[in-house]
């Protein structure tokens, strides 16, 4: 087994679909079938069942995935090992990070990195989806913390972290509050708190659309410098925002609740995009803690 063929076996077996396993990997699909007929006859097992319009892993191609997740790991963890002594000094790890990125998750990845006298400079400045993406490839950022998958680009390396429903921050002597969760149509007339007018615009008009399309007749507009002052303009009842769970904490300010919605799935994932070819030692670093992350949570 080589390692390109577990790490395309891995994408196959998280897309369980040829073709868009193919486009992920930038491969023509037959080159991707044949690519998995020489695994399973090196390895004298079927991993996948086949039929016209069904792809399924095998028992064995679960348990292959599993340790191939492991093989990959320790692969990249090596390397980056073998390049840390090749390249003794880090310099400095550029990231672009969204505005609602959860600390304990940022804290985690970048915890990993060094701490004391052996800690990298960091140097984090905000980023929007689609304009932290641009920077990446133009070389402002080694690796960017964004609120939406990117389109599909060969140059790019693609993990999401975490996934949060999107619900609603409400005040807490609202009637809206005694609801278990809340439909779109419920917020009809209700002013908006947004963080910003340049915080992530192509974030806020997918969220912004999903709710209309589920019956959201929107009110009045208001902007917010930070989380904070937002979540004290819907204390103080001047409206509601839209919130993942972690950014409203209870308590803190009083007098604000988080309910989810009901009747429309408003995921929020967590993803870090990095350069392929081109990444520092931090920055493999970086994305070797990523996966451990992600494995760990799985």
């Amino acid at each position: 087994m080589e390692l390109r063929q577990l790490r395309r076996f891995l994408v196959l077996a998280e897309e369980l679909h040829f073709g868009k396993a193919a486009a992920r990997l930038h491969i023509a699909q037959p080159a991707l079938s044949q690519e998995l007929k020489a695994l399973e006859k090196a390895l004298g097992l079927r991993l996948l069942d086949r039929t016209h319009n069904h792809v399924a892993l095998t028992d064995a191609g679960r348990r292959l995935r599993e340790e191939a997740v492991h093989i990959i790991e320790a692969h990249d963890a090596a390397a980056a090992a073998m390049e840390e002594l090749r390249s003794p000094p880090l310099g400095t790890l550029k990231l672009g990070v969204a505005v609602g990125v959860a600390y304990p998750l940022l804290a985690e990845l970048l915890s990993g990195l060094g701490s004391g006298e052996n800690a990298p400079e960091v140097d984090v400045k905000p980023a929007a989806a689609r304009e932290g993406v641009q920077k990446l490839l133009e070389g402002e950022f080694d690796a960017v913390f964004i609120h939406a998958v990117p389109p599909s680009d060969e140059r790019l390396g693609v993990l999401t972290l975490d996934t949060e429903p999107m619900g609603v921050a409400l005040p807490s002597g609202s009637p809206l509050s005694k609801l278990a969760a809340i439909t779109p149509a419920d917020l009809n007339g209700q002013a908006l708190i947004w963080l910003q007018r340049d915080g992530d615009p192509d974030v806020r008009e997918r969220v912004l659309g999903l709710l209309m399309d589920g019956g959201l007749i929107p009110g009045p507009h208001r902007w917010s410098p930070s989380i904070a002052t937002t979540m004290s303009l819907v204390a103080a009842g001047l409206g509601v925002s839209f919130k993942t769970p972690h950014q409203v904490v209870p308590g803190d300010p009083p007098g604000v609740v988080w309910r989810p919605f009901a009747g429309v799935s408003l995921p929020m994932p967590t993803v870090l995009v990095w350069l392929l070819n081109s990444a520092s030692p931090l920055t493999t670093r970086l994305v070797v803690h990523a996966r451990r992350y992600v494995a760990k949570k799985s």
